[in-house]
């Protein structure tokens, strides 16, 4: 059994700040009644609903932000929240927790709120990918041994292709928030060129049903993001059946720190190719053109990125056991 934590438990002095905050949520939830259940899933969306939903799926005992302590588990994962992080590492000090794990959805740097990852307390760091390991370990070199990667998966019976549509299209995703990229007009115009119909989505401007039915209408993805601590979009696409081509970059700055970065952690020759410059996109485009057999992103992704390959992993790394289960 795991408790899965982003949010603090209502008792002691966190009971008046949690009752708040959950009947501030009450009409912003009545009235929005999101299709996707973001009001319960807190912290990163997509990164806890994959682990609650995987851990159901495998059958695997856990529970989701408990609200009594003699319902928490002596092993917690911390997803999300500073506040929740302090929580629970009192409770480790007083011995209510055994096993206490961090991450990924807490902190940018590790050297963040007086390097609260790196408190002795805390047993194992979580990261979405290898190179946050990296980054973290360079901040507090404490944490090398016990910091490591994690994806999180996706919904690969929601993220799934139409065998009734013909996919010709080529889809353009661009996200500027993690730093600028492109411009992207011309490998847009270079596209076209080629005979294949463009369309072009920004991150922010859609929802998952927009995005889901752009991926179903497309052969190939090309993504242009500065760094992506996992990419989840990504994996979405693939697990749609397509495949990716992705810009390179290995240098990011935020906050004034530069560090390693990844636009693509999880890409495989499987799934996709990285490209460097307009030059390199041709010469990577045309070979995708000639080698489309290569690519099997949907495959790869039921194999390696589902909700439930995902879970697993983690249940099987927190608790040093192999379950009979779905894993």
């Amino acid at each position: 059994m795991i408790s899965i934590l982003t949010d603090p438990l209502p008792i002691g002095k966190q009971f008046l700040p949690e009752l708040i905050r959950k009947i501030g949520r009450i009409p912003r939830d009545f009235f929005n009644r999101p299709k996707f259940n973001y009001g319960f899933y807190r912290g990163h969306y997509a990164v806890t609903r994959s682990l609650i939903e995987g851990l159901k799926k495998a059958g695997l005992p856990h529970n989701y932000n408990p609200t009594h302590l003699r319902d928490l588990s002596d092993t917690v994962v911390v997803l999300a929240g500073v506040r929740t992080l302090r929580q629970a590492i009192e409770f480790k000090r007083k011995g209510y927790i055994k096993k206490l794990f961090a991450g990924p959805n807490i902190v940018i740097f590790s050297s963040d709120h007086k390097s609260l990852l790196a408190f002795p307390e805390v047993d194992s760091v979580i990261t979405p990918s290898q190179h946050i390991v990296d980054v973290y370990i360079e901040d507090n070199p404490s944490l090398f041994g016990r910091c490591w990667a994690w994806p999180a998966g996706v919904d690969v019976e929601y993220w799934k292709p139409r065998l009734d549509i013909v996919r010709q299209n080529i889809l353009i995703f661009e996200k500027q928030t993690h730093g600028p990229v492109g411009p992207i007009e011309p490998y847009a115009q270079y596209i076209r060129q080629q005979g294949y119909p463009v369309e072009i989505i920004r991150y922010g401007s859609f929802q998952h049903p927009d995005y889901l039915q752009s991926l179903q209408r497309a052969c190939l993805m090309v993504g242009f993001v500065a760094d992506e601590s996992q990419g989840i979009a990504w994996t979405e696409a693939w697990s749609t059946d397509v495949p990716t081509l992705i810009w390179r970059n290995t240098y990011n700055t935020v906050f004034g720190r530069k560090y390693r970065c990844s636009t693509a952690p999880y890409l495989h020759p499987t799934n996709g190719l990285f490209f460097n410059d307009l030059d390199d996109f041709k010469h990577q485009f045309a070979y995708w053109q000639n080698n489309t057999t290569q690519f099997s992103p949907r495959s790869w992704t039921t194999i390696n990125m589902s909700d439930e390959v995902c879970a697993c992993n983690l249940y099987q790394a927190v608790t040093r056991k192999t379950e009979p289960h779905n894993c």
